[in-house]
């Protein structure tokens, strides 16, 4: 399956902010990097591997089967990003669109820039015409996070645990 598709240009958070959601594009590899970086610090169960971005990076700005979205200027100060990837479950054929990690700074927080990412997440999910996997891997604030998803998304499908192991650094 192609991801060579149209993405959502701009995503509408609210009536009162609009934050523009792009595609990833080569010259947002270092903020990609650097963002990975905070995300990690914030939100990892394993050591960082700075090759395992850059890789993941230039397949999703290839659209490999993988895309980023990005709020922020192209080369720029990137705000926030988030990446999805086209993936099967074990039992078929069909794909689906799976997101591995949706991340704003801290300081563009306390907005609606987490909205619009998962708005991208969900155009992209229809303009391809397969289901999006989606959620929250984290115990930083993950009740208020839950909270947006099933606004946007709907009742929650399932829970993840994590055994002999924690997120963050």
């Amino acid at each position: 399956m192609s991801l060579q598709v149209a993405a959502p240009r701009t995503v509408r958070a609210s009536s009162k902010e609009v934050h523009h959601v792009r595609l990833g594009v080569r010259a947002d590899i270092p903020e990609l990097l650097a963002m990975g970086h905070e995300l990690h610090a914030e939100n990892a169960m394993m050591p960082l591997s700075e090759s395992k971005i850059v890789a993941a990076a230039g397949r999703a700005i290839r659209q490999d089967r993988a895309m980023v979205g990005c709020i922020g200027p192209v080369g720029g100060i990137l705000e926030g990003m988030i990446y999805l990837t086209i993936g099967q479950f074990w039992y078929t054929d069909v794909y689906h669109l799976e997101e591995l990690y949706s991340f704003v700074r801290p300081e563009f927080r306390r907005s609606r820039r987490a909205e619009a990412l998962v708005r991208f997440a969900m155009k992209s999910s229809e303009r391809l015409h397969v289901p999006l996997l989606i959620g929250v891997i984290s115990n930083w604030r993950t009740e208020a996070k839950v909270r947006m998803y099933e606004r946007l998304l709907g009742k929650r499908a399932g829970a993840f645990f994590l055994y002999n192991g924690k997120t963050g650094s």
